[in-house]
């Protein structure tokens, strides 16, 4: 079995990203209020969350605490969605071009985006 470059989210890893937007969203967090929680920079969050590169275990554990969770579980659930599919953990997917929230992921790139998104909210 070959091994993917490292620089490219495999199924799995996609899949525990999307588990944990998906997590957000059901806690009701902007990617902002999330950011606020960790220690981990704009630009890192989101070129893991759209499968430009695979989350590290560290940001696992730091995404689960900041969310109520354990890393048990979101690995569980990436688990059964990559299974469910029928692709194998190691295959690799192409970009994502929304989070679960429905909005485009280049637009989460534009200068201010979480401000605007975070006033609207409160309109």
């Amino acid at each position: 079995m070959g091994r993917v470059e490292i620089g490219v989210a495999a199924a799995f890893a996609y899949e525990v990203a999307h588990e944990f937007d998906v997590l957000r969203t059901k806690r009701g967090l902007t990617h902002a209020a999330l950011l606020e929680k960790l220690s981990i920079s704009r630009n890192y969050y989101y070129k893991r969350l759209r499968g430009e590169l695979p989350l590290n275990l560290n940001d696992v554990a730091e995404l689960a605490a900041a969310l109520g969770t354990t890393p048990g579980t979101v690995l569980g659930r990436a688990e059964r969605a990559v299974r469910r599919s029928g692709r194998a953990l190691t295959d690799v997917r192409g970009p994502v071009d929304t989070d679960a929230d429905g909005l485009p992921l280049a637009a989460l790139d534009r200068p201010g985006f979480e401000a605007q998104q975070e006033s609207e909210q409160h309109d």
